[in-house]
């Protein structure tokens, strides 16, 4: 598990720019593609509950759609998994056809909402789920499900319980030991797993909010390039994941 005791400090360095930079492009796909398609498509929730709803009100095209984007997320969880399971002994560059599969799939969404502004061709939506499944899938694999990045409700309830651990590590620490033994322990908060962990969340919900505020501010200022944004991000995590070298220990980047 990257944040665990066992795991060393540049181990959970590297895993934080990969969760950090993902989540950045789950907000920005997010809402690029609820401006432009009218559809939040990283929501599988909202998605499932949407059919639900057109079940019970006998809306068959919109009970269509709502399953075709649960089913393309699923698809692309798979794909994540198979591709993860084929390179899963690779010293280096284990994510890279994963990381390379979600980038030409956005670009390419990119280059047909050029061709066809304004449309929201079912494709379009089916090929935004497919790439959330696929980095949903790719991060719960690295992370040991311990992160998601396509979504906050997980990010927002692991702040709250972190927080109360770390007033729990701080008071463990400092029982009987007064007033100086507390000021002790909090001092040396910064550097327990928990006040990481905690950190690591914050930054994440963050990170979200940058992706999903750029996001649609691009592409309300330059149309469907704005999806060179998250194509961007993926690249720098390529770039990392195939730099890593492989006489070290593995990092989240690159590790299955």
């Amino acid at each position: 598990m990257p944040f665990s005791t066992e795991s060393t400090p540049a181990n959970r360095r590297a895993y934080t720019v990969l969760a950090l930079l993902l989540a950045g492009v789950a907000g920005a796909v997010n809402a690029t593609g609820f401006v432009a398609l009218g559809l939040h498509t990283s929501h599988m929730s909202g998605n499932m509950a949407s059919l639900g709803e057109s079940l019970a009100l006998g809306e068959r095209r919109m009970a269509v759609l709502a399953a075709q984007v649960l089913l393309a997320f699923v698809v692309g969880a798979v794909t994540a998994s198979a591709l993860l399971d084929a390179s899963r002994h690779r010293s280096r560059g284990r994510h890279v056809a994963a990381l390379l599969v979600e980038t030409v799939t956005l670009g390419g969404i990119g280059v047909m909402l050029s061709t066809a502004h304004g449309s929201r061709e079912p494709l379009l939506m089916w090929g935004l789920s497919f790439a959330m499944g696929l980095q949903n899938a790719l991060v719960t694999r690295v992370s040991g499900a311990v992160v998601r990045t396509t979504h906050v409700t997980g990010i927002l309830t692991d702040i709250g319980i972190q927080l109360v651990q770390m007033v729990a590590w701080v008071r463990d620490g400092a029982r009987g030991r007064g007033f100086a033994g507390l000021l002790r322990r909090v001092r040396g908060l910064p550097s327990a797993i928990e006040f990481e962990r905690t950190r690591l969340h914050l930054g994440l919900a963050c990170a979200f909010l940058f992706g999903a505020t750029c996001g649609p501010a691009l592409y309300v200022h330059h149309g469907p390039a704005a999806l060179g944004l998250p194509c961007v991000l993926l690249l720098v995590l390529i770039g990392l994941d195939l730099g890593h070298a492989a006489h070290r220990q593995p990092s989240p980047v690159a590790r299955g």
